[in-house]
């Protein structure tokens, strides 16, 4: 596409709007993900005051994501729907109300119904929203570093949960990070309100050149979702997510209780403890967008900037969990799952912006179907370790599962994974 003035109008510096819209996602996804890993400090509290089962406890943590399950899909297909706009508020406002009600919750029943309101509005829509918002409003070279603004909030996330999260409720309650999130959740819907708008032509902040640019950079993509379910890429993604996913939330869920349970910690040690897997997440998190970025522009090969490097991140991220079970020393294990999440998230960037860059007008869909796949595993992980625990008090198996399951998705990911594309040998309209 030539300009007026007969640029190409990639070699034209716009203004960057599209980074404000991308940091009001970025707030969603923090939000979001802060929200459903919370149970993740709270769960020491609910073992020990509330004299709660591991079991119970894993029952908790998972019922937000068996409604994430569907919400992935439907939430998708709502915001390619009725636009990101309209479908990202709506979730915002029913996930802040979760927040405040389980703030206010004092029984397993009042709790699990608190979970379910949280979990009608949580990360199963909103992570298919924000990544048909990146859809819209990123042209292909900037994807990878938009998608990992937007799953920085993952690793931040948890480190947040962690480090602060946790003293604050040894301090004023469990009750504390419930009510802050609550809050964020109102700031985050004011804002998205405000600023983000379902295309850069609808938006009253664009220029109109720089919203022809970014639109005619999506192409046009009319497919079923029957299709879309079809495509080796996008559902084998799906299912690497889902391994990481696995471990990832495994490793949330339970880490903290695993420093109070096998390690003898107290909760404040614990919390502290559990702090070295989230910065180096969060490091990595946000710099494996530049990463993949500058891999793409140096190979021109979306299949090496993504798949190849999804693959290698998952493969340290499954031999440094594996690892933790030859180490003795609550620091040998920090440093491993250091190591580990670090390269998680290269990989977890990653899967948001492959949907994304195979069908970005469809990135709703694709990425709820993704999803989907993900949540399922995401949700078992708590609830069967937690079922596992209450029979045997060993950490070991759960650790054992978690290190090989990203092994297989690492293979998944180069056997039937081709960015781009709908599969090694179907190609996509854009």
């Amino acid at each position: 596409m030539i300009s007026q003035t007969g640029r190409p109008l990639e070699k034209i510096r716009y203004p960057s709007y599209r980074w404000v819209v991308v940091s009001v996602i970025f707030l969603l996804g923090l939000f979001e993900n802060m929200s459903l890993l919370t149970t993740s400090i709270i769960n020491p509290v609910l073992l020990n005051t509330f004299h709660f089962s591991t079991a119970q406890v894993g029952m908790l943590s998972s019922v937000s994501g068996w409604l994430a399950v569907p919400m992935a899909l439907g939430g998708g297909y709502a915001a390619d729907r009725f636009g990101p706009k309209l479908v990202g508020s709506v979730l915002l406002a029913i996930a802040s109300i979760g927040n405040f009600f389980w703030a206010g919750a004092s029984s397993m029943t009042s709790m699990i119904a608190a979970r379910i309101v949280y979990g009608i509005g949580g990360t199963g829509g909103s992570t298919p929203v924000g990544n048909r918002v990146i859809g819209y409003w990123t042209p292909k070279p900037e994807r990878g570093r938009a998608a990992a603004i937007y799953n920085f909030s993952f690793p931040l996330g948890v480190l947040i949960l962690t480090g602060v999260g946790a003293p604050l409720e040894f301090l004023w309650g469990w009750q504390a990070p419930l009510i802050g999130l609550g809050i964020l959740g109102v700031v985050t819907f004011v804002l998205w309100l405000i600023f983000v708008s379902n295309s850069p032509a609808q938006s009253r902040f664009v220029p109109g050149p720089q919203a022809s640019y970014l639109e005619e950079s999506t192409g046009v993509q009319k497919l079923s979702l029957k299709t879309i379910i079809a495509s080796p890429t996008i559902t084998g993604t799906g299912i690497a997510w889902g391994f990481s996913g696995w471990a990832f939330v495994f490793l949330v869920s339970w880490l903290p209780a695993y420093f109070v349970m096998v390690k003898h910690l107290n909760l404040m040690q614990a919390g502290l403890a559990a702090v070295g897997p989230w910065v180096g997440g969060a490091v990595m998190g946000l710099l494996s967008g530049f990463i993949t970025d500058a891999v793409l522009a140096r190979s021109k090969n979306l299949r090496v900037a993504r798949t190849y490097l999804a693959a290698f991140g998952q493969f340290v991220f499954g031999l440094a969990i594996l690892a933790t079970l030859l180490a003795q020393s609550v620091v040998t294990v920090a440093i491993l799952l250091f190591v580990a999440e670090g390269f998680n998230e290269l990989s977890a960037s990653i899967f948001q912006v492959i949907p994304v860059d195979t069908l970005a007008e469809r990135a709703g869909s694709a990425t709820g179907w993704i999803f989907l796949l993900a949540q399922l595993m995401v949700t078992l992980s708590p609830l069967i370790t937690g079922a596992f625990l209450i029979h045997h008090h060993d950490f070991l198996p759960a650790f054992l599962v978690a290190g090989i399951l990203p092994l297989i998705g690492g293979l998944v990911l180069l056997t039937v994974v081709y960015p781009g594309k709908l599969g090694r040998k179907r190609e996509t309209f854009s």
